[in-house]
């Protein structure tokens, strides 16, 4: 009899642990922009937006809180609509900064700030860090796992449960993530050896791939408890991508979420939803045998035709029904120009017919 590899029994652990998973807390359901603008919240099939900050931007200082971009942008919104909260994670500086006279194209993204993650981190704590690229910019990256980042993200977090926490229309945070953009879970561009010399691992050793899992879902399952904690009401999502080309680590990851500490509140979120299965298919494979609680964003907007499934926008709405998905952010493109009302609006229907509670 042939002996299942590990990802085998992994996805069977994950199918078994998952059911009645998440049902506890009220979670969105259908479609929200990823970006919340005046003329989007004009459509009616817009059930509510993701706000989206950078932990540098709401603590300039250590213990010093800033809410006016989470404000500015929850004010945008129609008092019927909902929203969801990303909070970004991820490098510190540029390396370039310092001594060029030209900002770099990462800098100038985030309207001025030097960094995703508050560069006190590092310039007053002392947190580690390592160098890496992001999109063609060298960058220093904290480890998630360094103690001062965790304690650090717990104290940020748990200032914004207590000033958002009961708000009944916030409906899911993110876990911050100290990776490429600071939300998704990947490394992409970065050399496995870079990753693994930032954990102390020999890349030459058998099992150092395993070995980078352990520390990385440790430093996961903990920023996870912090958001659990900081947000004791609200559901709580997870962004998966592959790592080393491989999806043993989320699928990892995922098993974990499915202990008892997580209050069944935690689900999986897919930023790279697109109607394809060619890039990381194992990794669809596997989320088609979960469960639990999947939120999406749509990897593109309607007119980028080749980054979708046939370049058929709506193949993702279908691949998002077919992994039973319950939430996705369309880009803010699609409210604006009504692009695919009828699509919205047949996805809110069937989202609010399968999760809403009886």
């Amino acid at each position: 009899m042939k002996t299942p590899n590990l990802l085998s029994l992994l996805l069977i652990a994950i199918f078994l642990a998952s059911d009645g998973f998440g049902k506890d807390v009220d979670k969105p359901i259908g479609t929200y922009a990823s970006t919340i603008t005046p003329r989007a919240v004009q459509n009616k099939h817009m059930n509510g937006g993701l706000v989206r900050v950078t932990w540098s931007e709401i603590e300039p200082a250590p213990g010093r809180f800033d809410f006016t971009r989470i404000e500015d942008q929850v004010r945008l919104l129609k008092p019927t609509m909902n929203w969801t909260l990303a909070i970004h994670g991820g490098w510190t500086s540029t390396e370039a900064s310092a001594d060029s006279k030209t900002p770099s194209r990462l800098s100038r993204r985030r309207r001025g700030s030097q960094s995703l993650s508050p560069g006190w981190l590092v310039s007053d704590l002392h947190a580690e860090t390592f160098a890496m690229a992001f999109r063609g910019n060298p960058v220093q990256m904290p480890k998630y796992w360094d103690p001062i980042v965790q304690k650090r993200l717990r104290e940020m977090l748990l200032a914004v449960g207590a000033k958002y926490g009961k708000d009944p229309r916030l409906k899911l945070v993110y876990v911050p993530q100290m990776t490429s953009n600071g939300l998704e879970g990947h490394f992409n561009g970065v050399p496995d050896q870079t990753l693994l010399q930032a954990a102390g691992i020999n890349s030459r050793d058998k099992n150092a791939e395993r070995r980078f899992g352990d520390v990385w879902i440790k430093a996961s399952a903990e920023a996870t408890q912090s958001v659990l904690k900081a947000f004791p009401d609200k559901a709580v999502a997870f962004e998966v991508h592959e790592l080393f080309r491989s999806p043993q680590i989320p699928a990892r990851i995922i098993s974990e979420f499915q202990k008892p500490e997580y209050d069944n509140r935690v689900g999986i979120a897919m930023w790279w939803i697109s109607g394809k299965t060619s890039y990381q298919g194992n990794l669809i494979t596997l989320l088609k045998d979960y469960q639990g609680d999947l939120y999406g964003q749509v990897i593109g907007r309607s007119s980028q035709q080749d980054r979708f499934g046939g370049g058929d926008y709506t193949t993702v709405f279908k691949q998002a029904k077919e992994l039973g998905m319950r939430y996705i952010e369309a880009w803010n493109y699609e409210f604006e120009n009504h692009t695919c009302d009828e699509i919205l609006e047949e996805f809110n229907v069937s989202t609010q017919a399968k999760f809403s509670s009886p």
